[in-house]
């Protein structure tokens, strides 16, 4: 039986003729070296001497995606194609597995690759667009611009089996009040579980639980059991003072304190929300508060760096924006401007400063941040080296650095990465 999704090492399975190892390698060590994924690339991972056959049924199932080059050379091989027919397979039967498609020059796509969108390279050349189309492929689009969002924190189960009645729920909350609904990434492994649980829902201006009946089991307990993630959530979200509802099968009944009262009741096959709970829902949506602190990355930039290479900076926010489902903020309007400014790096989850050349204005941003217990990262066009001496108890070297635009959207991406969160709007 294969690994879910989030059990997965690796990230993406590399597919591509030998004839194009040179462009491929390339592709290979900005995925893992910049962009920070775990890349399946046969001369890394494939045993000598194993059978290519085996390593292909050992191999897909262990990665989330597939990314295929599609050249003259890899229309023809008889690998990539089993390799494909491999990840078709897992993309049917897993929701969230990817395929993605680099067509080279003016490579003819066959007819096997089924009905798959491809990424069109000019030339066996990854350049900055390119970057971004890949990085930009590998997450839903939600659809929902980031700082016009209403997000509700969603506590559900998505599994095949006993998933109707959250499916329910979440097309009316989506469809009746045009809310973004959030949960944690499938795949995070970043940081605290707990923390980071809390850092999302704290994000939010309220929280609905859809809580199914499981595997028998009527009583609900916060421990060993299968409704304790869905009664830790919950607690956690009255503890932050959200606006919940907790939706629960009429099967599952919570004794431990505080009890299940004031949960609504929907049957876990329901696929259409009852009375009571259009009602609850509709409270809720009266209840919605703008959260405290919303979530945003401030991106500390070059302001004449942008305006100078300003496609390349949009694409570099947009791909901030598309991985954690949070506003990318750059430029501050309120006045005067340094307390505006001052004010969005205290209140930031996460700063990310460009001090390449050692720009005082960056450096300053830097320090503020820190000072005020923000995360914050460090970038630079450059080599590594030893960072302003202010500035070292962040960190001692300066390591992640970057020689043009391509390795920028990488290593923006590495950094950003785990502050994703799941928008689950675009999985309905």
């Amino acid at each position: 039986m294969a690994l879910k999704l989030n059990q997965r090492k690796f990230d993406l399975f590399l597919s591509h003729a030998h004839a194009d190892r040179e462009f491929v390698s390339t592709l290979r060590r900005w995925l893992k070296e910049q962009a920070g994924l775990e890349v399946w690339f046969d001369d890394q991972n494939f045993d000598a001497g194993s059978w290519v056959g085996r390593g292909l049924v050992e191999a897909v199932p262990r990665c989330r995606g597939l990314l295929i080059v599609v050249t003259e050379h890899s229309m023809k091989s008889n690998y990539v194609r089993a390799e494909y027919n491999a990840a078709w397979n897992q993309f049917i039967e897993f929701p969230g597995f990817h395929l993605v498609a680099l067509r080279v020059g003016q490579a003819k796509v066959e007819s096997w690759l089924k009905e798959l969108t491809w990424i069109d390279v000019p030339k066996p050349e990854l350049d900055a667009n390119t970057a971004y189309k890949i990085l930009r492929a590998l997450y839903p689009d939600g659809n929902t611009n980031p700082t016009r969002a209403r997000d509700v924190y969603i506590s559900c189960s998505w599994q095949q089996r006993g998933s109707d009645s959250a499916r329910a729920v979440s097309k009316h909350l989506v469809e009746q009040y045009d809310f973004r609904l959030i949960g944690d990434a499938k795949d995070q492994k970043g940081f605290d579980p707990a923390v980071r649980i809390e850092r999302i829902m704290s994000s939010c201006g309220a929280f609905v639980a859809v809580v199914p009946f499981r595997d028998g089991v009527t009583t609900a307990t916060s421990t060993a059991d299968p409704y304790q993630y869905f009664l830790q959530e919950i607690d956690l979200a009255r503890k932050l003072s959200l606006p919940c509802v907790v939706i629960a099968d009429p099967q599952v009944r919570r004794t431990e304190d505080p009890g299940d009262a004031g949960w609504v009741r929907m049957n876990t096959s329901a696929t259409e929300c009852p009375p009571e709970v259009v009602e609850a829902l509709s409270d809720l949506n009266e209840n919605w508060s703008k959260p405290s602190k919303p979530h945003y990355i401030f991106c500390a930039l070059d302001l004449d760096e942008i305006h100078e290479h300003e496609e390349t900076y949009e694409r570099l926010l947009q791909v901030i924006e598309r991985v954690t489902g949070m506003e990318a903020v750059v430029k501050v309007d309120e006045m005067p401007i340094h307390e505006g400014v001052a004010r969005k790096l205290r209140e930031a989850l996460l700063v990310v400063a460009d001090i390449t050349d050692n720009n005082v204005n960056r450096c300053v941003e830097a320090g503020i941040a820190h000072a005020a217990g923000v995360r914050v990262e460090l970038v630079a066009k450059g080599e590594r080296r030893k960072l302003p001496f202010m500035l070292r108890a962040m960190t001692p070297t300066l390591d992640k650095t970057y020689k043009n635009h391509v390795e920028q959207i990488g290593v923006f991406h590495k950094i950003v990465r785990p502050y994703r969160r799941r928008v689950i709007n675009v999985e309905l």
